[in-house]
């Protein structure tokens, strides 16, 4: 080896993944001093090889040797920021990504982690610009079509986040990865089956790859093939010991019957020894044993474990009760008299019936019993219409007739194909019931259909599961909980008080108690003739995304209602917090 050949050879041997000889080799180069070569860039390296060791802290500390030498060092302060962000630390990654992008505003794979950051931090509009300028600047990379795409997804886009996964994945057929981003949007479009096809595809690409046989799993649990879900989730938990383990064990012990449970037991102790400490895997880990326990009529095992899992997801995500009310009472306060709408609809196009309520309270058993209507196309969550309104409601803008306009053109934009014989469209995303004042506005032909369940039941369900993402993070926390449901609840007396007769209420316990006469209800409500097949949504082929999904795949039945009573001590923070001026019928 030559004097001046080791950052070569380092280099070669982190293309070959044999991460710890070079970082052996590069630490080698520094000791010796410059003679082997320039320390920035064997600071970098080392950096590098950290990183994909699971050393992050470590090689920040590398990355940031280097730019202490040399300042103007791209590749390292990219680096740098790239690591900061796998930790975390997105403000800090931000900071190194603005000097970057300045200084070299053509570096696209700037651009796209500038859109990672920015997407994490809440900035979706930043994100949207960095992420279009590294598509730009680099059109060949998939990488930048992917971002582009999770951008569009993550503000309910999800046409043009198809698109560009697709962009994506013609760039790179190979990648099972492109396949998932491609088939969650065309489940949340409602082509359930042109999804699974994504994912087929993408098992058979990369067999050994557990994300996609997890995300087949999901799949397959939301079209009912319960059985064809519970193999492939197995398949996933046998290839791996990663954190996708705790995953894949959580959904089968929601999907299996006991004796096979009682098998999956003995997996959860490993797990949770290889899970991070305070992390999503330990808390789905503690939420399988709580099932597990249930099943063998453990009922203290399992409210520890509910204890543990809600503890460990409470911490990752902290709920600002504070924020929250305001949020609220803001919305409240832009709409202070009777809502009127500026723009009428046309009455040729399909109809939207919006269903919201809280999680848990029985809007997909709503949107089962009218999208079995043969006229109505159920759509399921979307969470096109929430992000639509961000700028209207957090920068209080006015939405006049040319909001309303520019709001339903987009929202329209982004539905799936509908059938021609399409008369309404679903949407029963539970949290719209935030934005009512401005659907009612919007859609003076829409229906707006308001699930209620009695809180305690709901409060029960909530706290027996984990959730997608971090929009329910009340839920893991009862007192947070409790005031979430008061600021529900004095919304929607407000509401009612502004939109006199626009609002169909129905409880879930009168869903499950009479179920023809609820769905006759609502057909009348929504302009629509009753239809037999309202009476049977367990029959539906429809997909079903959220937690309901095996539930409803059963007839309908009653058992749930009260069950909080057999929990009414773990409930406790959660009950006594209730306004009772709030819930008279408690």
């Amino acid at each position: 080896m030559t004097a001046h050949s080791l950052p070569e050879q380092a280099l070669h041997l982190l293309q070959d993944r044999r991460y710890k000889q070079a970082l052996k080799t590069a630490r080698s180069g520094l000791k010796t001093g410059p003679r082997q070569g320039p320390s920035p860039m064997l600071h970098n390296i080392c950096g590098i090889a950290l990183s994909a060791l699971g050393k992050p802290r470590e090689a920040i500390n590398e990355f940031t040797r280097a730019l202490r030498e040399a300042p103007d060092f791209t590749e390292a302060r990219r680096n740098l920021a790239q690591t900061l962000l796998l930790i975390g630390e997105a403000a800090k990654a931000r900071d190194h990504l603005t000097r970057l992008r300045a200084a070299a505003p053509e570096d696209a794979e700037a651009a796209r982690l500038s859109a990672q950051v920015a997407l994490s931090l809440g900035d979706p509009d930043a994100a949207l610009i960095h992420a279009r300028d590294a598509v730009t600047t680099a059109p060949d990379a998939p990488r930048h079509h992917h971002m582009l795409g999770l951008v569009y997804e993550a503000t309910g886009q999800m046409n043009d986040a198809l698109s560009a996964f697709r962009a994506a994945s013609a760039q790179d057929p190979a990648s099972p990865d492109l396949l998932l981003a491609a088939a969650r949007c065309l489940a949340r479009l409602a082509q359930p089956e042109a999804a699974l096809a994504e994912l087929h595809r993408a098992a058979a690409i990369a067999p050994d790859h557990p994300g996609a046989r997890l995300a087949l799993a999901r799949q397959l649990t939301a079209t009912g093939q319960t059985d064809a879900a519970i193999a492939a989730a197995q398949a996933a938990l046998d290839l791996t010991d990663s954190a996708q383990q705790a995953e894949a064990i959580e959904l089968l012990a929601n999907l299996q019957e006991a004796a096979a449970n009682a098998q999956l037991a003995r997996r959860i102790p490993n797990a949770l020894k290889a899970a991070p400490p305070r992390s999503e895997a330990r808390a789905a880990l503690h939420f399988a044993q709580a099932r597990i326990a249930e099943q063998a009529a453990r009922p203290d095992e399992a409210r520890r474990h509910r204890a543990n899992a809600n503890r460990e997801m409470a911490r990752l995500l902290p709920h600002d009760s504070g924020a929250d009310e305001a949020a609220h009472a803001a919305i409240a306060a832009r709409f202070p008299t009777a809502v009127t709408a500026e723009t009428p609809a046309p009455d040729s196009a399909p109809r939207p019936i919006h269903i919201f309520g809280l999680p848990r309270s029985g809007t997909s058993l709503a949107e089962a019993m009218l999208g079995a209507h043969p006229d109505v196309a159920p759509l399921g969550e979307r969470a096109t219409a929430a992000a639509l309104l961000r700028h209207v409601i957090t920068e209080d803008r006015p939405f006049d007739s040319a909001a309303i306009a520019a709001f339903t053109q987009e929202n329209t934009a982004q539905l799936p194909p509908l059938p021609p014989t399409t008369r309404a469209w679903t949407d029963k995303m539970p949290e719209n019931y935030r934005i009512a004042g401005f659907l009612a506005a919007a859609y003076p032909n829409g229906a707006l259909i308001h699930i209620t369940r009695d809180p305690r039941d709901i409060a029960l369900s909530m706290w027996r599961g984990r959730f997608q993402g971090s929009a329910l993070s009340y839920t893991y926390d009862l007192a947070a909980m409790a005031a979430h449901f008061n600021a529900y609840a004095r919304l929607m007396r407000h509401w009612h008080a502004v939109l006199p007769g626009r609002i169909l209420d129905l409880s879930y316990e009168e869903l499950v108690t009479d179920i023809d006469t609820t769905s006759q209800k609502m057909a009348d409500f929504c302009g629509l003739d009753w239809h037999p097949a309202m009476a049977h949504p367990e029959e539906s082929t429809a997909q079903v995304l959220t937690l309901s999904a095996t539930q409803l795949r059963q007839p309908v039945h009653r058992r749930s209602i009260g069950g909080w009573r057999a929990h009414a001590d773990e409930l406790r923070p959660f009950i006594d917090a209730l306004d009772p001026t709030l819930w008279p019928s408690l």
